[in-house]
Protein backbone atom coordinates (compact mmCIF):
# COMPACT_ATOMS: atom_id res chain seq x y z
CA UNK A 1 0.00 0.00 0.00
CA UNK A 2 1.51 3.22 -0.92
CA UNK A 3 1.39 5.41 2.16
CA UNK A 4 3.57 8.78 0.89
CA UNK A 5 4.21 10.42 -2.37
CA UNK A 6 7.33 11.90 -3.48
CA UNK A 7 7.20 14.88 -5.79
CA UNK A 8 9.82 15.91 -8.04
CA UNK A 9 9.55 19.68 -8.88
CA UNK A 10 11.26 20.78 -11.69
CA UNK A 11 9.47 19.10 -14.85
CA UNK A 12 6.61 17.53 -12.69
CA UNK A 13 4.92 19.58 -10.49
CA UNK A 14 6.23 23.74 -12.24
CA UNK A 15 7.10 23.55 -15.61
CA UNK A 16 10.58 25.26 -15.15
CA UNK A 17 13.06 23.53 -16.94
CA UNK A 18 13.19 26.47 -19.84
CA UNK A 19 13.91 28.73 -17.50
CA UNK A 20 16.32 26.47 -15.81
CA UNK A 21 18.25 26.14 -19.05
CA UNK A 22 17.94 29.91 -19.96
CA UNK A 23 19.21 31.12 -16.77
CA UNK A 24 22.19 28.68 -16.66
CA UNK A 25 23.07 29.22 -20.05
CA UNK A 26 23.38 32.66 -19.69
CA UNK A 27 25.25 32.41 -17.04
CA UNK A 28 27.80 29.30 -18.72
CA UNK A 29 27.87 32.49 -21.59
CA UNK A 30 29.32 34.69 -19.26
CA UNK A 31 32.10 32.69 -18.22
CA UNK A 32 32.62 31.46 -21.87
CA UNK A 33 31.24 28.27 -21.83
CA UNK A 34 28.32 27.25 -24.59
CA UNK A 35 25.42 24.97 -23.96
CA UNK A 36 22.28 24.15 -25.89
CA UNK A 37 19.12 22.46 -24.93
CA UNK A 38 20.16 19.19 -25.88
CA UNK A 39 23.21 19.24 -24.00
CA UNK A 40 21.57 20.95 -21.06
CA UNK A 41 18.80 17.98 -21.34
CA UNK A 42 21.31 14.83 -22.07
CA UNK A 43 23.86 15.74 -18.91
CA UNK A 44 22.56 18.72 -16.79
CA UNK A 45 18.41 18.58 -16.07
CA UNK A 46 18.98 16.19 -13.50
CA UNK A 47 21.57 17.89 -11.59
CA UNK A 48 21.66 20.60 -8.55
CA UNK A 49 23.21 23.68 -9.93
CA UNK A 50 26.67 23.14 -7.96
CA UNK A 51 26.77 20.00 -9.72
CA UNK A 52 25.64 21.50 -13.21
CA UNK A 53 28.93 23.86 -12.39
CA UNK A 54 31.45 21.52 -11.65
CA UNK A 55 30.31 19.27 -14.86
CA UNK A 56 30.19 22.33 -17.38
CA UNK A 57 33.69 23.57 -16.32
CA UNK A 58 35.21 20.52 -15.71
CA UNK A 59 33.91 19.61 -19.36
CA UNK A 60 34.73 23.05 -21.31
CA UNK A 61 37.46 24.11 -19.51
CA UNK A 62 39.35 21.32 -17.04
CA UNK A 63 38.43 23.48 -14.48
CA UNK A 64 38.19 22.46 -10.97
CA UNK A 65 36.03 25.12 -9.09
CA UNK A 66 36.68 26.26 -5.78
CA UNK A 67 33.79 26.14 -2.92
CA UNK A 68 33.78 30.26 -3.53
CA UNK A 69 33.76 29.98 -6.76
CA UNK A 70 30.72 27.79 -6.96
CA UNK A 71 28.66 29.32 -4.08
CA UNK A 72 28.87 32.52 -6.59
CA UNK A 73 27.85 30.60 -9.35
CA UNK A 74 24.91 29.41 -7.89
CA UNK A 75 24.11 32.52 -6.37
CA UNK A 76 24.13 34.13 -9.49
CA UNK A 77 22.12 31.69 -11.33
CA UNK A 78 19.22 32.01 -8.32
CA UNK A 79 19.07 35.70 -8.72
CA UNK A 80 18.31 35.52 -12.31
CA UNK A 81 15.67 32.44 -12.00
CA UNK A 82 14.11 34.38 -9.14
CA UNK A 83 13.55 37.46 -10.79
CA UNK A 84 11.16 35.38 -13.72
CA UNK A 85 9.53 32.51 -11.37
CA UNK A 86 6.61 34.91 -11.31
CA UNK A 87 5.95 33.06 -14.63
CA UNK A 88 6.41 29.50 -13.96
CA UNK A 89 3.15 27.67 -14.87
CA UNK A 90 2.17 24.39 -12.93
CA UNK A 91 1.56 21.54 -15.60
CA UNK A 92 -1.87 20.55 -16.56
CA UNK A 93 -3.76 18.60 -13.43
CA UNK A 94 -0.75 18.92 -10.91
CA UNK A 95 -2.66 21.58 -8.75
CA UNK A 96 -5.78 19.12 -8.63
CA UNK A 97 -4.19 15.79 -7.91
CA UNK A 98 -2.18 16.89 -5.12
CA UNK A 99 -4.87 18.63 -3.29
CA UNK A 100 -7.02 15.66 -4.39
CA UNK A 101 -4.71 12.64 -2.50
CA UNK A 102 -3.31 15.02 0.01
CA UNK A 103 -5.77 13.80 2.80
CA UNK A 104 -4.81 9.88 1.79
CA UNK A 105 -1.25 10.19 2.06
CA UNK A 106 2.05 11.81 3.17
CA UNK A 107 3.13 14.18 0.19
CA UNK A 108 7.08 15.31 0.07
CA UNK A 109 9.07 17.03 -2.59
CA UNK A 110 12.79 15.91 -3.23
CA UNK A 111 14.20 18.35 -5.40
CA UNK A 112 17.85 19.37 -6.83
CA UNK A 113 16.19 23.36 -6.60
CA UNK A 114 16.75 25.62 -4.18
CA UNK A 115 14.13 26.13 -1.29
CA UNK A 116 13.29 29.88 -1.61
CA UNK A 117 12.81 28.44 -5.97
CA UNK A 118 9.77 25.79 -4.51
CA UNK A 119 8.45 27.45 -1.71
CA UNK A 120 7.84 30.79 -4.19
CA UNK A 121 6.39 28.78 -6.74
CA UNK A 122 4.10 26.53 -4.18
CA UNK A 123 3.28 29.44 -2.16
CA UNK A 124 2.14 31.60 -5.31
CA UNK A 125 -0.43 28.29 -6.87
CA UNK A 126 -1.90 27.77 -2.87
CA UNK A 127 -0.04 24.16 -2.62
CA UNK A 128 2.54 24.87 0.17
CA UNK A 129 0.10 23.48 2.46
CA UNK A 130 -0.15 19.92 1.89
CA UNK A 131 3.95 19.34 1.30
CA UNK A 132 5.01 17.30 4.82
CA UNK A 133 8.68 17.42 3.73
CA UNK A 134 10.33 19.02 1.00
CA UNK A 135 14.40 18.28 0.62
CA UNK A 136 16.16 20.65 -2.06
CA UNK A 137 19.86 21.07 -3.09
CA UNK A 138 20.82 22.61 0.28
CA UNK A 139 19.75 19.67 2.00
CA UNK A 140 22.20 16.96 0.64
CA UNK A 141 25.56 16.31 -0.85
CA UNK A 142 24.49 14.23 -4.03
CA UNK A 143 22.54 15.15 -6.61
CA UNK A 144 20.70 12.56 -8.43
CA UNK A 145 21.06 10.06 -9.60
CA UNK A 146 22.52 9.14 -5.77
CA UNK A 147 19.38 8.14 -3.98
CA UNK A 148 20.58 10.60 -0.79
CA UNK A 149 17.74 12.66 -1.83
CA UNK A 150 15.21 10.14 -1.63
CA UNK A 151 16.20 8.49 1.62
CA UNK A 152 16.68 12.20 3.45
CA UNK A 153 12.83 12.65 2.55
CA UNK A 154 11.85 9.44 3.64
CA UNK A 155 13.77 9.54 6.98
CA UNK A 156 11.74 13.09 7.09
CA UNK A 157 8.47 11.32 6.50
CA UNK A 158 8.95 8.32 8.82
CA UNK A 159 9.61 11.17 12.03
CA UNK A 160 6.12 12.68 11.36
CA UNK A 161 4.54 9.40 11.32
CA UNK A 162 5.79 7.98 13.82
CA UNK A 163 7.90 5.52 11.88
CA UNK A 164 5.68 3.65 9.90
CA UNK A 165 6.88 4.01 5.96
CA UNK A 166 8.97 1.77 4.26
CA UNK A 167 10.67 2.55 0.86
CA UNK A 168 7.97 -0.12 -0.77
CA UNK A 169 5.47 2.24 0.59
CA UNK A 170 6.64 4.90 -0.71
CA UNK A 171 5.95 6.21 -4.84
CA UNK A 172 8.14 8.81 -6.20
CA UNK A 173 6.79 10.83 -9.46
CA UNK A 174 9.75 11.50 -11.46
CA UNK A 175 10.39 12.89 -15.45
CA UNK A 176 13.89 12.57 -15.54
CA UNK A 177 16.70 9.12 -15.99
CA UNK A 178 19.17 10.06 -12.94
CA UNK A 179 15.53 10.91 -11.23
CA UNK A 180 14.00 7.51 -11.49
CA UNK A 181 17.90 5.77 -10.70
CA UNK A 182 17.09 7.49 -7.44
CA UNK A 183 14.03 6.40 -7.12
CA UNK A 184 15.02 2.40 -7.58
CA UNK A 185 18.34 3.20 -5.42
CA UNK A 186 16.62 4.13 -2.80
CA UNK A 187 13.99 1.33 -3.34
CA UNK A 188 10.62 3.38 -3.98
CA UNK A 189 8.51 2.71 -6.49
CA UNK A 190 8.74 5.35 -9.28
CA UNK A 191 6.03 6.56 -11.90
CA UNK A 192 7.46 8.66 -14.31
CA UNK A 193 5.82 11.21 -16.19
CA UNK A 194 6.44 12.26 -20.10
CA UNK A 195 7.19 15.84 -19.27
CA UNK A 196 10.77 15.86 -20.39
CA UNK A 197 11.46 12.61 -21.95
CA UNK A 198 10.22 9.72 -24.37
CA UNK A 199 8.65 6.41 -22.95
CA UNK A 200 11.49 4.61 -24.83
CA UNK A 201 14.42 6.91 -22.15
CA UNK A 202 11.98 6.18 -18.65
CA UNK A 203 11.75 2.47 -18.99
CA UNK A 204 13.26 2.05 -15.89
CA UNK A 205 10.44 3.33 -14.24
CA UNK A 206 7.69 0.75 -12.68
CA UNK A 207 4.80 2.77 -14.46
CA UNK A 208 5.05 5.56 -17.12
CA UNK A 209 2.46 7.97 -17.96
CA UNK A 210 1.81 10.95 -20.35
CA UNK A 211 0.30 13.09 -17.71
CA UNK A 212 -0.23 13.43 -13.99
CA UNK A 213 -4.24 12.81 -14.25
CA UNK A 214 -3.61 10.01 -15.43
CA UNK A 215 -1.87 8.13 -12.23
CA UNK A 216 -4.91 6.41 -10.00
CA UNK A 217 -3.49 5.88 -6.56
CA UNK A 218 -6.21 3.26 -5.92
CA UNK A 219 -5.46 1.28 -9.46
CA UNK A 220 -1.23 1.61 -8.48
CA UNK A 221 -2.04 0.55 -5.46
CA UNK A 222 -3.33 -3.28 -6.96
CA UNK A 223 -0.46 -2.97 -10.19
CA UNK A 224 2.59 -2.70 -7.62
CA UNK A 225 1.49 -5.56 -4.92
CA UNK A 226 3.48 -8.75 -5.18
CA UNK A 227 1.20 -11.47 -7.52
CA UNK A 228 1.11 -13.81 -4.32
CA UNK A 229 -1.14 -10.82 -2.47
CA UNK A 230 -2.99 -9.88 -5.27
CA UNK A 231 -7.32 -10.04 -4.74
CA UNK A 232 -8.73 -13.25 -5.90
CA UNK A 233 -11.82 -13.12 -8.41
Amino acid sequence: MIKAVIFDFDGIIADTEELHFTCLKDILYQEEIFINRQTYDEIYLALDDKNCFKRAFATAKSKELSHQEIEELVKRKANLLQSNLTEVKLFSGTSEWIKKHASEVLLGICSGALHREITQVLSKHSLLEYFAVIVTAEDVEQSKPSPEGYLLALQRLQEISGGHISPSECLVIEDSVAGIEAAKAARMYCAAITNSYSREKLCQADVIFDSILELSLERLDIQLRPPDILPSG
